[in-house]
């Protein structure tokens, strides 16, 4: 009976997640707090931080050493120079306040001064009002910004009632907690389990290419499952699929987002900064194919709606042709999953990103190539040639036994032509468009490997050296740190300009790592100019709003009559809570809100266990704090976006354990110096968390007035902006198009080339798309938490145009993939560019129709009464005029693939548009003017 046990625990233990790094950085992250507390027991430590040690535990808590190196590094950095801001701005506030106390002089004895005090409340207020537009403005400033308004929302408080003398001295006691609790913070992250973002990089990287290898394998399976439609195995199969290319997408982010801090990176390794750019750059290229590929999910769901409600101009074949278009596709499948799954243990064995297989004795004659061995990456190419041009033959076959032959009489006699019919075109070209993805898909991952081959061959694999940024990368890391733009998606994604009128409003931009030393200053500048820019801006109504609602709660200390008793009640706990706590939206507010009051509750009860649980004996309280705190960094580590609840609960663990041990420590006389009355350990806990409630409640009140600002408004604003988005994108892929078609892309490699310059363009405008949508898909559920003031949300016809809008960038994407082949050459393919010289893209309608349902949505003004979607570019027809009828001897022509693939894509994304201009109608309305029709109809009412 002890074995079933035993595996139901290992399969708890593995759902959780909690693997060896896991916890070493749960433990990590609770070092820091566990050891000045302990520190805080010595007599000398006590006297240097008095009555503010638990903030010194604080800070270190909130310093997140669990961070690789090159991060840990810049947010110290930033957290310092918050820090010293906050002094500065601090005390220049508090000195005005003495001046004011000095021009009104108080009564003799008393330490109350009105002037002071107003004057303290306005320095707060506006601090509090910029710190937090600079917060909304630039996420990634969230916690220099908290180091910040904790500081700040201290001193004012106390800025109307001390002298300056002793605001100094408080000023150097902050200071002296905040820089120790990020110096140990930093000292435990580059000495305990240190982590490296490199080391992190190629996790990812490995990660990456073993979901890789998971999803190829999935999409086989999803093929053999659907050649019979309809089967159970088949829907699971589906699921199984829809998450795995989730989490393969997820995988690439993170390997985008982490490179630039990886380049950053101090650290022993084999690769140069140059190698993982490289590697990075193949990886990139392996994405699209691979990505692509699951479009048979999307296929799938339009050909079942189309059968459903009868639609005859579905741009993929039905249903019940879909399953012979498996059967086709399942010998090609088989073939290339196992070559591409070949080609990636390659590159981990080569690279030495997994330990090589132990080999079987006896064979070690057998002359048989494997991944891993040389000259493996020679063995596949013939391999994948082979298949290419067989498989070419075999399609050429099975689709020849379709062909028709119409006879017609012409002015020279009879003639016969040969046809396909309507349905087997399509099937031809959905077959065509997946064997394009997976040959391209063979062939990206085949790069790889020879990548892998090359660098062992130079000896890189096996060598360790130290690997540093060089002078201009470090320019560059300073001059970003302080960035309004996410630099890690910029660095891999920074494409200058976005002018999509034309090449001659698109210049080459500077690199910054070619910008002299001096335009550090252009940084600060662009920090002033962000404030200045902001003024107006929904990012300082949202600060406004947090600096209403942390001076209503910070009234009590500017008032003679009820200082005391802000002083005494700690209110100053709520004060910061709203000002780190509030969110743009009361959708996020509201869960926000709840987050963080389950977290201090929690918290509490876990503090009571903590202290109780040894009866209060220092010696045994502060290893459990360091337990207790490792498993809520557990939800740090494995949930981000709980990080804020979570960071609450930790501070309130360590306020209530804390306190009690300084006050043991330091007594009752000194702790009272302040002001604040002594709680018992059962006191403070129900204190804290009641003083918690009513700082969120207040944040909740002005989150509402003078009018919320609701996640569902925020959604269509957006979603108008994402059709715009993507007018953009739409316009500059098939510019591009055209270039390429016509062959005046040029040397693409030649950063300076029309075709690489509007490569450039196009990939911003599609990254930004990606990620307005995933931060659409993220907003769209904070939706139900909202009440429904207005009537129904009407969340179904924005959940269409946001999938609307995906599907249409990931076709996007594919098309200018495949297009890169149209100037490879080849009689057809010269012969194909001249024929589409003249054929109408009708790109400029449909950008056009796109910006009309942006600005419609924007506005909410009807759409006018008529509104036609162009019809498709006619790629089929000119290819028939051309060859009297669509032949199959072209097959080999990797430009009438790439035809194949951009013929489907058209179609699809035609489609999409269709449904978005239905679920923008039903949104917004259209115009209905009377007709004769409705006049005549009301006459002959009328009419006995």
């Amino acid at each position: 009976m002890a074995s079933p046990k035993k595996s139901s625990l290992s399969g708890l233990w593995g759902k959780l997640g909690l693997d060896a790094p896991t916890l070493m950085l749960m433990g990590k992250g609770a070092l820091p707090p566990a050891i000045f507390t302990a520190a805080y027991q010595a007599t000398p430590v006590a006297k240097t931080y008095t009555t503010l040690g638990y903030l010194a535990t604080i800070i270190a808590a909130l310093s997140l050493c669990i961070l690789p190196r090159a991060k840990l590094v810049q947010l110290t950095i930033q957290n310092s120079i918050a820090v010293a801001l906050a002094a500065a701005t601090s005390l220049l506030g508090v000195w005005t306040a003495t001046r004011a106390r000095a021009h009104y002089a108080s009564p003799p004895g008393q330490i109350y001064s009105a002037p002071a005090s107003a004057v303290s409340a306005t320095w707060l207020f506006v601090n509090i009002w910029l710190a937090n537009l600079l917060r909304a403005k630039i996420p990634s400033l969230a916690i220099p910004v908290i180091m910040y308004t904790i500081f700040v929302a201290i001193m004012y408080t106390y800025g109307g009632l001390y002298t300056m003398p002793r605001l100094i001295a408080t000023a150097v006691l902050l200071l002296k907690c905040f820089y120790t609790g990020f110096g140990l913070a930093f000292a435990v992250g580059m000495v305990v389990f240190p982590m490296n973002c490199r080391e992190i990089w190629w996790k990812i990287f490995t990660g990456y290419l073993l979901t890789s290898k998971k999803l190829l394998v999935e999409q086989k399976n999803f093929l053999r499952q659907h050649e019979t439609m309809g089967t159970e195995e088949g829907e699971k199969s589906s699921i199984a699929l829809a998450a795995l290319e989730k989490a393969h997408a997820d995988l690439f982010t993170k390997l985008s987002t982490e490179l630039s801090m990886a380049k950053r990176e101090i650290a022993l390794g084999r690769y140069l900064t140059s190698d993982l750019q490289e590697a990075y750059h193949l990886i990139r290229a392996t994405l699209r194919p691979l990505q692509g590929m699951t479009v048979i999910l999307d296929i799938f769901d339009r050909a079942a709606r189309a059968g459903l409600e009868q639609d005859e101009k579905c741009p993929v074949p039905r249903e019940e042709q879909l399953s012979e278009v498996m059967k086709t596709l399942h010998e090609p499948y088989e073939r290339i999953v196992g070559m591409c799954g070949e080609a990636i243990e390659h590159v981990l064995l080569t690279m030495k990103l997994k330990p090589s297989p132990k080999k079987p004795g006896g064979d070690e004659e057998a002359p048989s190539i494997e991944p891993g061995a040389q000259g493996f990456c020679q063995s596949l190419e013939e391999e994948v040639q082979e298949f290419y041009s067989t498989r070419a033959g075999d399609v050429r076959t099975y689709f020849s036994s379709s062909k028709t032959t119409k006879t017609s009489d012409s002015a020279g006699g009879i003639s016969a032509e040969v046809y396909m019919d309507e349905k087997r075109r399509s099937e031809l070209y959905l077959v065509l468009f997946m064997e394009y993805l997976l040959y391209n898909a063979a062939k990206s991952l085949l790069a790889l490997a020879r990548f892998a081959e090359e660098k062992k061959q130079q000896g890189v694999v096996d060598r360790t050296i130290l690997v540093y940024p060089t002078s201009k990368r470090l320019k560059k890391w300073l001059y970003s740190m302080a960035s309004s733009r996410n630099d890690d998606v910029v660095d891999v994604c920074d494409v200058g300009a976005v002018r999509v009128s034309g090449l001659d409003g698109i210049a080459p931009k500077k690199d910054p790592e070619h910008l002299p030393a001096g335009t550090f200053l252009q940084r600060l500048g662009e920090l002033v100019a962000i404030f200045t820019e902001g003024i107006s801006s929904s990012e300082s109504g949202f600060g406004l709003r947090v600096a209403c609602a942390t001076l209503a709660v910070a009234l009590p200390a500017y008032f003679e009559s009820s200082y005391a008793f802000f002083i005494e009640k700690r209110l100053v706990w709520a004060l910061i809570v709203i000002a780190i706590g509030m969110s743009p939206t009361s959708g996020a507010s509201l869960i926000g809100f709840v987050g963080r009051i389950a977290g201090t509750a929690i918290a509490t009860v876990l503090a009571l266990i903590n202290w109780y649980i040894v009866d209060g004996i220092a010696g045994g309280v502060i290893p459990f704090l360091w337990f207790f705190l490792a498993v809520q960094f557990y939800f740090v580590i494995k949930y981000p976006t709980l990080i804020q609840s979570t960071l609450t609960a930790l501070v309130t663990h360590i306020i209530i354990i804390c306190y009690e041990l300084q006050i043991r420590k330091i007594g009752d006389e000194v702790s009272t110096r302040t002001g604040q009355t002594i709680l018992s350990v059962n006191e403070i806990g129900p204190h804290r968390l009641v003083v918690t409630i009513g700082g969120l409640c207040v944040a909740m009140i002005f989150t509402i007035l003078p009018y919320p600002t609701t996640t569902r408004s925020l959604i269509r604003s957006s979603v108008s902006s994402s059709l715009f988005l993507l007018a953009r994108a739409y316009s500059v892929t098939f510019s591009l198009l055209h270039l390429r078609i016509h062959g005046a892309a040029g040397d693409e490699s030649n950063k300076y080339s029309p075709g690489r310059r509007y490569e450039k363009v196009r990939v911003k405008l599609l990254t930004e798309s990606f990620l307005a949508n995933d931060f659409l898909r993220t907003q769209i559920d904070f939706t139900q938490y909202e009440p429904s003031l207005r009537g129904r949300f009407p969340k179904e016809q924005y959940d269409g145009i946001i999938n609307g809008v995906r599907n249409i960038t990931n076709y996007l994407s594919i098309i200018s993939y495949a297009s890169k082949t149209f100037p490879a050459g080849g009689e057809w393919a010269e012969d194909f560019s001249a024929l589409l010289r003249n054929v109408d893209t009708q790109m400029h309608q449909i950008t056009s129709l796109l910006c009309l349902l942006s600005a419609s949505l924007a506005s909410g003004n009807p759409l006018p009464p008529v509104l036609r979607l162009p019809e498709p570019f006619r790629l089929v027809r000119a290819m028939e005029e051309r060859d009297g009828g669509l032949k199959l001897d072209h097959l080999v022509e990797p430009g009438f693939m790439a035809f194949a693939v951009v013929q489907v894509a058209i179609g699809v994304m035609r489609d999409d548009l269709v449904r978005i201009i239905g679920m923008v109608e039903e949104l917004v309305g259209k115009v209905v003017f009377p007709d004769e029709r409705s006049f005549s109809g009301d006459l002959k009412a009328k009419v006995p």
